[in-house]
């Protein structure tokens, strides 16, 4: 495990350990016996077909930027990255892998890996412009008002790069006739900008956030709390957002704290004990789903591949560091 997995896997269970301490272990078996098998099985099942549909998304931003691949082709290459995220203890290794695999039989590598950053950076533009829209009108006494203005920043820096970001990759001075210059317009090229391709995954991106929000509303039911819908359209944003942060394995331990901090508050609406069976719940369908990364990696022998290519870019950096000539100490003679 290199020292960055480390750090998050330690952060996870540290702040899962702080959780755990301060819930009756008692109570805590008695939350996890109230949850029935139709409600995992309906979490996990909503939480595939979410991924589904960004994979859908994702997809389509790839090809209007010039990666043709058949969608099954994504599919199976989103699924594998899911699997390289979860159990490969690192998202930024997971997002390498898928856009390696998308552009698979083409030298587009730089330019999958940048179709998956631009949906990652639409994804959360669109999940804090949701949170925005239902705090403001719908009212909440949940999120504290300097949240909110966070988030208002993170949409004016995240739309500003969406514009700007492109434009700067293809004015750097100085390199206007060499082949960076043409990759780094193929990379600007990935971010959408015809209205049709926007409006298009725009749709995909708040119906699958709407999904995931819905989903625990389930888990609510589940466990027999009365958590109002609009509440959870307040909240369950911010918890998305602060667990898919690159600091946790799978956002452990984020999750369940952003819980506890969101809901237990006064007037409590879930205990510190069911927030833990809230993101146990979401872990399994994380987990679970990932998992069939892992099978069709396994089957399609694409693990391989992605070890094979991390094999050679360690090889070519190794090269290009030995050729580099030794500098000689400032006091030599």
């Amino acid at each position: 495990m290199n020292p960055k997995s480390l750090i998050k896997f330690l952060l996870s269970a540290s702040l899962l350990a702080i959780v755990l301490y301060s819930v009756d272990q008692e109570r805590l078996a008695k939350a996890f016996g109230r949850v029935e098998l139709s409600t995992v099985v309906l979490v996990v099942l909503g939480y595939f077909v979410g991924q589904l549909m960004s994979s859908v998304k994702w997809w389509t931003i790839a090809r209007r930027g010039g990666i043709n691949t058949p969608y099954l082709t994504a599919l199976k290459a989103y699924f594998i990255g899911m699997f390289v995220n979860c159990f490969g203890l690192g998202m930024v290794g997971g997002d390498a892998a898928r856009g390696i695999l998308i552009a698979q039989g083409q030298p587009k590598k730089a330019e999958g890996i940048a179709s998956v950053v631009v949906d990652r950076i639409h994804g959360l533009t669109v999940l804090c412009i949701l949170a925005l829209i239902t705090s403001y009108s719908i009212g909440n006494d949940r999120v504290q008002p300097e949240l909110l203005h966070l988030l208002l920043l993170l949409v004016v820096g995240f739309i500003s790069a969406w514009i700007v970001g492109p434009w700067l990759l293809i004015h750097i001075p100085g390199i206007k006739s060499t082949k960076l210059a043409a990759k780094l317009r193929h990379v600007a090229a990935i971010f959408p900008r015809d209205p049709k391709t926007i409006s298009i995954i725009t749709v995909i991106s708040v119906v699958f956030h709407v999904l995931q929000i819905s989903l625990h509303a389930v888990m609510a039911h589940g466990l027999g709390l009365s958590i109002p819908l609009s509440t959870l359209f307040v909240v369950i944003p911010f918890v998305n957002i602060l667990s898919s942060l690159p600091i946790s394995w799978n956002g452990l331990g984020v999750r369940e704290k952003s819980y506890v901090f969101f809901l237990t508050s006064a007037p409590a609406l879930m205990s510190q004990d069911e927030a833990v069976v809230f993101g146990a719940l979401w872990l399994m369908a994380v987990t679970t789903t990932s998992a069939i990364g892992g099978i069709v990696a396994l089957v399609s022998g694409d693990l391989s591949s992605l070890r094979a290519h991390k094999a050679a870019s360690k090889a070519a950096q190794d090269s290009h560091q030995q050729s580099e000539p030794i500098p000689r100490a400032a006091n030599a003679n």
